[in-house]
């Protein structure tokens, strides 16, 4: 009985170890989906997970003159955020593709809904671990009434 015990012990620590050890490794490589690329893992263990990056964006408008204006109602959109003074963020996207997505798609929600003329413009800086080679990018999205 002595002998099984420990068996049973030891075979349960090995177990334990062993998804400890993989569930991370699958979540970070993604493993479990065939073909995908490699992306950061959120929730994954520290050793395995890669620096954030981190950015400010302006959100503004402007017309032929190119001077910017704040954009009214941005709160509706943008939870806190005052156009067109820089907001820091993080990068919960690891790509620049995926952050100029984010905002061309916010830009375009907007122009959509205003149609006013203005250009809306998103001017993002990377400050830190910034996940392309360019340290800025802009996004222009026109509001054709």
């Amino acid at each position: 009985m002595n002998g099984l015990r420990r068996f049973a012990i030891v075979a349960f620590i090995v177990i334990w170890l062993g998804v400890q050890v993989t569930v991370p490794l699958i979540q970070k490589f993604e493993l479990d989906r065939p073909g995908l690329p490699y992306r950061y893992t959120r929730y994954s263990w520290a050793m395995f997970s890669r620096l954030v990056p981190r950015y400010e964006v302006s959100l503004y408008r402007t017309r032929g003159t190119g001077d910017r204006e704040p954009i009214p109602g941005i709160g509706r959109h943008v939870r806190g955020y005052r156009s067109p003074d820089p907001m820091p963020m993080l990068a919960i996207y690891t790509s620049e593709a995926e952050v100029l997505g984010r905002y061309r798609g916010l830009l375009e929600a907007i122009a959509r809904e205003r149609r006013d003329g203005y250009t809306y413009v998103a001017a993002i800086r990377w400050t830190a671990h910034p996940p392309g080679t360019a340290d800025r990018a802009e996004l222009r999205v026109d509001a054709t009434p």
